[in-house]
């Protein structure tokens, strides 16, 4: 691989962590324990989409600059009120949004992590807060070299400021940098800041409207983390 790359920055929400079986895992007891009936693969898809809705505000300033746990908590209310059979209260809100402080990461990536930190800076850039990515970080045992927040930048993805931002604080050049998501408009949005891209095959399905399936103009196109490792390292 090009010895140009100095640095990794990775998307984590749905790319690394997974967020669907763990939002799944806490509202299906909820939902059979009331009776709801509720479709929960559906509330996950639903909470996750009205979240992206909203961080677009945010982006477009609509809305005041916040943390991805204050949008996650108001997403969430909007969504509950959909789904009134239910009937969450307060306190189940609170551990619904807790959940995505304790996600589980592919089984294949923490290994790969390891190998990819021999060779690159690997850095988290990321909407999500810092206390998510620390916490489930923690949860899963895998460390980063560095974890870059929206929440602490002045742009989140996929503004282009972001990436470029991302690129000044680790001091290189853009095309230094390589952004790895399983998100194809994540990556696209990387590339107009200069940045080389790695596509890894997603194992979710996250049908949000701001992604296509044609990951061919990317410069990695790896089956999982495992084939990620072993053509950055090689």
């Amino acid at each position: 691989m090009d010895h140009n790359i100095k640095a990794l920055t990775f998307d984590v929400g749905g790319t690394v962590f997974d967020w669907q079986t763990a939002i799944q895992a806490k509202v299906r007891p909820l939902n059979d324990a009331r009776n709801a009936e509720i479709d929960v693969p559906q509330f996950a898809l639903d909470w996750r989409r009205r979240f992206f809705q909203l961080l677009a505000e945010v982006r477009a300033q609509k809305r005041e600059w916040c943390s991805a746990d204050v949008i996650q908590l108001a997403s969430l209310k909007e969504v509950s009120a959909q789904y009134p059979s239910l009937k969450l209260t307060s306190t189940d809100l609170t551990e619904l949004v807790n959940v995505w402080h304790a996600m589980d990461v592919w089984d294949d990536f923490p290994p790969a992590l390891e190998r990819l930190r021999t060779k690159y800076r690997v850095i988290v850039l990321t909407v999500m807060s810092f206390s998510i990515v620390v916490d489930s970080s923690r949860h899963a045992g895998i460390t980063w070299d560095g974890i870059l927040s929206g929440e602490f930048m002045q742009h989140y993805k996929p503004d282009t400021e972001a990436y470029r931002e991302a690129a000044e604080r680790l001091r290189l050049r853009p095309t230094e940098v390589m952004m790895v998501a399983a998100h194809p408009g994540d990556l696209r949005a990387s590339m107009q800041a200069g940045f080389r891209t790695a596509y890894v095959q997603p194992k979710l399905n996250e049908p949000f409207g701001f992604d296509d399936n044609d990951p061919n103009d990317f410069d990695i196109q790896a089956d999982d983390f495992t084939d990620l490792a072993d053509q950055l390292t090689t």
